[in-house]
């Protein structure tokens, strides 16, 4: 049966659906706290609600929605992430085990013939041993050892799904991200091919007007050459259109001759920012962060485990056990043992104690992991905020910018009819027009790749079902194969 797993609220269930008990985990203070309010101020009112669990949601593109979905289901990386919460799932259900008697059960049946030569006769028997016995084995946790290295492992499982979650919003954003780049590819596509018409136009009609007398020859050239330059522009448009949409291909778990589940790609107008709430709530809701945090969690454990483990240990045993010659007298005699064993480390050449140090170590080195991860979420978001907030001012000015270039194309078209400018002028002014269009273009595209950032910096996870896990499927005869081994093909000898 699957079970949906809910990344931004953790809570001990896991931990104890795997152990079977209660885990006793140590709360500590972050080592880097927290600021009271971001420094970064948005433009714009923020929307008063905050950023939706599937954040790409918020950005309201049908297109996005669609892709997104296919990578959740189909992106190789993302069902990656999912084995390793499975196997980490798995160990720690298997430390959790040492805490619970082990019962083991044995049985044997052998057959032995014997002869007996004398010097008149011989005599031949035929004998049947049945042996059947149980073992049981218990380690008293008196020091808390196997406690320890058992919450450790249900703590790497707490880990191992929050880094389910990072590896969902990191592929999500990545997605998002080429999707507005492959969008703005395809709307700089059409505009090249508009401004190559609007181009060779106007070099026909200059054309015309060299071959009447009407205007010089290096007019004709320089036309030629913007109508050149704008054909090269768009060969390398279209180029990485193509490479981006390869690209997203991959990401949702895609070969290249298969087609996107789009329909027309655009760029789209940013809605409000969200609710940005209190830089504590970003470090409670981030997985990565809480993911470092089971980190530090977990090497504690493993600390407290290596200390117990040079104590003495104590270990019960029972055993009974049956033999017989017939199964109906299989279980008349029985001889049973009870036992209690006391190990007690004295000398290991100082490997228990290299251990202590290398644990210690090990949290010293989550701690400091820890807090990086702190330092490099608060960032990502105070920069992401200050990137948007530029590139509205700079989107801006291009657009006032385009404004002013349609007047100056307008006037100096109006001059060069009537003979008053030369036609270099009304060349240069189609030229930052035309670089404009593609500037705004970009601008706008960046913008979106800034607020994807912020989004992913603020993302907290959402619930995902875990796939199906992978299995090996045979090759039929008449498919080819990829690899095969020197067995496979037998050997092989020089003709």
């Amino acid at each position: 049966m699957k079970h949906p797993i809910t990344p931004p609220i953790l809570t001990l269930t896991l931990i104890c659906l795997l152990a079977g008990c209660a885990v006793t985990t140590k709360d500590f203070q972050p080592p880097v706290q927290a600021p009271a309010a971001w420094s970064q101020t948005s433009t714009g009112t923020p929307l008063p609600d905050p950023l939706p669990e599937q954040w790409w949601s918020a950005l309201a593109d049908p297109d996005l929605d669609a892709l997104v979905e296919a990578a959740i289901n189909n992106n190789f990386d993302l069902r990656t992430a999912w084995d390793r919460l499975a196997q980490a799932q798995a160990i720690a259900q298997r430390e959790g085990a040492a805490l619970e008697p082990s019962l083991d059960l044995s049985a044997g049946v052998g057959r032995t013939r014997s002869r007996t030569t004398t010097a008149n006769t011989a005599n031949s028997s035929t004998r049947t041993d049945l042996d059947l016995g149980l073992g049981l084995s218990y380690e008293l946790d008196l020091w808390g050892r196997l406690r320890n290295t058992r919450d450790a492992a249900a703590l790497d499982a707490l880990a191992a799904q929050d880094d389910v979650s990072s590896s969902a919003i990191i592929l999500s954003a990545d997605l998002a991200t080429r999707w507005y780049e492959y969008s703005e590819q395809i709307e700089r596509i059409a505009v090249l091919r508009e401004q190559n018409k609007r181009n060779q136009d106007v070099y026909d009609i200059i054309n015309t007007q060299f071959r009447a007398g009407q205007t010089r020859a290096e007019d004709v050239l320089r036309q030629r050459n913007l109508v050149e330059s704008n054909l090269g522009q768009l060969a390398i448009a279209n180029r990485r259109a193509q490479t981006l949409r390869l690209q997203l291909l991959v990401l949702i778990g895609a070969t290249p001759d298969q087609p996107l589940p789009i329909e027309t790609p655009a760029l789209i107008d940013l809605p409000a920012l969200p609710d940005l709430g209190v830089p504590a709530t970003l470090l409670q809701q981030r997985p990565d962060v809480r993911q470092a945090y089971r980190a530090v969690q977990a090497a504690d454990q493993r600390a407290a485990a290596a200390i117990a483990d040079r104590y003495p240990s104590i270990s019960l045993s029972a055993s009974a056990s049956t033999s017989a010659n017939r199964t109906a007298d299989l279980f008349d005699n029985w001889l049973a043992n009870l036992a209690a064993n006391l190990t007690a480390p004295i000398l290991d050449g100082g490997r228990r104690s290299a251990e202590i140090e290398r644990t210690q170590a090990v949290t010293s080195q989550a701690i400091n992991t820890y807090a990086q991860t702190i330092l490099v979420a608060l960032q990502e978001v105070e920069t992401a905020l200050a990137q948007e907030a530029q590139q509205r001012q700079y989107l801006q000015s291009l657009e006032r910018q385009h404004q002013t270039a349609d007047l100056v194309v307008e006037r100096i078209r109006d001059s060069y009819i009537s003979g008053q400018t030369e036609y270099i002028n009304v060349l240069n002014a189609q030229t930052t027009k035309q670089t404009l269009e593609l500037q705004l273009l970009e601008a706008k595209r960046t913008l979106i790749t800034y607020r994807i950032a912020l989004s992913r910096a603020l993302a907290g996870g959402w619930s995902m079902t875990p796939p199906e896990q992978a299995q090996l499927q045979p090759i039929e005869e008449s498919q080819p194969t990829i690899m095969s081994t020197d067995a496979d093909q037998g050997p092989h000898h020089d003709q």
